[in-house]
């Protein structure tokens, strides 16, 4: 038995494999949430475009990168505000997060080539 499935895009394989474990469980007529892993605010901002999907009907667990990051890798970052009964919302954005090359290249401590 289950009654609910916490969807992790990180560990997961991403974006496609969590929309496609969403759809099984709505199928099955189980509820889902999604959960962060500290991501930067582009990872962060893929969590809040899932969690919109209509089987995602538990809050969901995503905070801004600011509180576990001094910096962030991406800019602009991932906003929450409390709405009026107190309930935190994203602040809605026209771009999406993006990794700033520099910052990037700055905090990288090791690169590897594949193929």
């Amino acid at each position: 038995a289950c009654g609910w499935i916490n969807i992790k895009p990180g560990r997961v394989g991403g974006l496609t494999n969590a929309v496609a474990i969403h759809d099984v469980c709505q199928q099955a007529g189980i509820p889902c949430w999604v959960g962060g892993m500290l991501e930067s605010a582009t990872g962060s901002a893929a969590c809040v475009a899932l969690a919109m999907l209509d089987n995602f009907t538990y809050p969901a667990d995503i905070f801004p990168s600011a509180r576990f990051y001094h910096q962030d890798l991406a800019t602009p970052p991932l906003e929450l505000v409390p709405d009026n009964q107190g309930c935190p919302s994203v602040v809605a954005s026209n771009e999406l997060p993006d990794p700033v090359p520099e910052r990037l290249e700055q905090l990288t401590l090791q690169t590897a080539t594949i193929g």
